[in-house]
């Protein structure tokens, strides 16, 4: 097994707390229809799927989803985004010996946002976003591509993520560590996913990697 060249960092529920401001809208605007809705529903489908799990007719179940995205799509919701406990640390002292790339379903306007408002743009030399290719992290070949981008093999690559979309990078060769989130704790991860409980312990966990690798 090769060491580690290039590190990839989910956004969402791995970095920031946007996860938990998609919840709190969906949640407001199904509250609306008195339509139940919880946190491991929210883990297994995320945003995009989870109205149309609902027994929402279409048209509804569309509704909502877009008045989630015009709530959340806005610049007062940045004042709202907050750093996960030693993530901003972590992405600074990693940069120093890995390539560190995004790998997110977002929007690309959305993360250059993220990472401008937060101050991460300068750690980053790509980032993979939700048109990147077909079915996004569900597509191998999202994580292929991004290898080809730092001229590295799959395998060189470390996909670090709270879900099972970023699960799918163990599809394409790569290697995952998973956090899981207050979402994602409800989900059943790979077998071959690392498990961390929180981001600060990373650079420990890529320290004793690379020693089993020499």
């Amino acid at each position: 097994m090769q060491s580690f060249k290039v590190i990839i960092f989910d956004i969402d529920g791995t970095l920031l707390n946007t996860d938990e401001l998609y919840f709190k809208l969906l949640k407001h605007e199904l509250n609306k229809l008195d339509v139940s809705f919880n946190e491991k529903q929210y883990a297994l489908y995320g945003l995009d799927d989870s109205v149309f799990h609902l027994g929402l007719d279409k048209r509804t179940a569309q509704s909502v989803r877009d008045n989630v995205l015009k709530n959340y799509y806005n610049d007062q919701i940045r004042s709202k985004l907050r750093f996960k406990k030693g993530a901003h640390s972590v992405i600074r002292s990693l940069s120093k010996q890995y390539k560190l790339a995004v790998g997110s379903g977002e929007k690309i306007e959305q993360i250059e946002r993220y990472l401008k408002y937060q101050n991460l743009n300068q750690y980053f030399q790509f980032i993979g976003h939700g048109s990147l290719v077909i079915n996004r992290k569900s597509n191998p070949d999202y994580f292929r591509h991004i290898a080809k981008f730092f001229k590295v093999k799959p395998e060189e690559c470390l996909m670090v993520g709270d879900s099972v979309f970023d699960a799918n990078a163990i599809k394409a060769g790569c290697r995952v560590v998973i956090i899981p989130s207050k979402f994602t704790k409800h989900c059943t991860f790979d077998r071959q996913c690392s498990i961390l409980n929180e981001i600060k312990v990373l650079p420990l966990f890529l320290k004793n990697t690379s020693a089993d690798l020499n």
